[in-house]
């Protein structure tokens, strides 16, 4: 382990997740500021490349540990003295002790841990507090390593592992994944943590046209491996690309076979982050859907125009009879919907009331660009931002547009906020016409 002097240890994490409006794990932490691996799909590639001075020349951040430390002790104490601002907005979710999210924009498990070992150390902290995490990684190392094993195998009540594949065919995953174990290494790191009683979910995100048609192959193969939930969602595309990120759409494309920047700009009608319409994505979503259950898999969805198939409020395979997630979100207003027939506000607002009381231009690590749109929102809590983008039926984080047109507008409840209908078969037959 290298000395840690080498590190600028000043990363900002936890932060909150940009996925607020949908996610039930928000609050969401990386050891390091940038990944060790090279994956042709990276979607942190470019908002960190743009916005991260030294992550495309070598130089990495990192958290500090007494920093994370200080954090966590400081909410449990209620000590908002101890803290900045920022911190302690994540006080009410330590304290309600919500899982946090370990492994969204680089991984906690790669080269540079082998490194330094700062994830080792902060789990050592974690351990002690029995503090529910999930963790998201493609390393397999680590669990041949029993410092980290040991660790986990007293929190199999607890510790989630999303471990990421997305296809088992090993010269695909080697040019697409550059620098990542091959797919049968992940294969036997999640049969090594399934052996020692943890829950384990196979992740395969992004699915990837002409790279993941062997889904079948791999969830089988995933399954025997001791996985006991599956988890997917199509790739995204940046519209907004640099030459360097053209460079790898392009890489990319030899591998699937077609143009993949010009089949996203054809079939995604959203600007930005383009995400296929639901008409491509459905039936194999569905599909892999119903062979997961055939396996007594749980199946999880984070392609919002497809979260109907989900079976849970969460979308990343916690297991749901723990009660870490926290339920103040559209995605679980989806799932209401699902079993009700319809959903009303009031039936995901005490969490959101709860947790994200805080003013919304300064939530941590959400949201820091500066435009017109930014400047309107600037007095408003994060609360408030949500409760308006669930009344704007034509805002792209409504429950309406952010899933294609599955819940769809019906009325209003007492307090003057919009009722939605849940309406499958519109949403199907639309093609996510509604936000798609």
């Amino acid at each position: 382990m290298e000395h840690k002097q080498e590190l600028k240890m000043d990363y900002g994490s936890p932060r909150w997740t940009m996925e607020i409006p949908d996610c039930s794990m928000p609050m969401t932490m990386d050891t390091y500021s940038k990944c060790a691996y090279n994956c042709l799909y990276c979607f942190s590639f470019f908002q960190k490349s743009h916005t991260l001075t030294g992550y495309t020349d070598g130089k990495v951040r990192c958290v500090n540990p007494e920093k994370v430390i200080n954090l966590f002790e400081s909410a449990f104490r209620n000590d908002i003295a101890a803290v900045s601002k920022s911190e302690a907005q994540f006080f009410p979710y330590i304290q309600a002790r919500r899982i946090m999210q370990w492994g969204g924009l680089a991984d906690e498990f790669d080269e540079y841990e082998r490194r330094f070992g700062l994830t080792l150390e902060l789990l050592k902290y974690f351990d002690k507090i029995d503090y529910p995490l999930s963790f998201s990684t493609k390393a397999a190392w680590w669990t041949e390593d029993e410092r980290y094993m040991e660790l986990f195998r007293r929190h199999t009540h607890n510790w989630h592992v999303k471990i990421s594949i997305i296809t088992a065919d090993a010269e695909k995953a080697r040019r697409v994944e550059r620098g990542v174990a091959p797919p049968q290494a992940r294969l036997e790191a999640i049969r090594r943590l399934a052996a020692q009683g943890q829950h384990v979910t196979l992740r395969l995100r992004p699915y990837i046209i002409g790279v993941s048609e062997d889904w079948k192959t791999l969830i089988r193969l995933g399954h025997e491996a001791g996985a006991d939930s599956a988890t997917t969602e199509f790739f995204c595309m940046e519209a907004r690309a640099d030459e360097r990120l053209k460079k790898r759409y392009a890489d990319m494309s030899a591998v699937a076979g077609f143009d993949i920047h010009a089949f996203y700009m054809q079939q995604s009608k959203q600007h930005g982050y383009k995400r296929l319409n639901r008409s491509i994505k459905a039936p194999i979503i569905h599909a892999m859907r119903d062979y997961a259950h055939s396996l007594g898999m749980r199946f999880h969805v984070s392609d919002a125009f497809c979260r109907e198939c989900n079976d849970a409020c969460n979308c990343c395979g916690v297991p749901p009879e723990w009660n870490v997630s926290q339920t103040g979100n559209i995605g679980n207003a989806i799932i209401i919907a699902r079993e009700k027939g319809y959903v009303r506000f009031s039936d995901i607002m005490p969490e959101i009331q709860k947790y994200f009381g805080f003013q919304w231009c300064g939530a941590a690590g959400y949201n820091t660009g500066s435009n017109k749109a930014r400047a309107m929102r600037y007095d408003l809590t994060m609360a408030q931002y949500l409760r308006n983008n669930w009344n704007n039926p034509n805002s792209g984080n409504s429950p309406y547009k952010e899933y294609g047109g599955i819940l769809v507008p019906d009325g209003r409840d007492e307090n003057g906020d919009i009722i939605y209908r849940y309406a499958k078969k519109r949403g199907e037959e639309a093609d996510g016409k509604a936000g798609g």
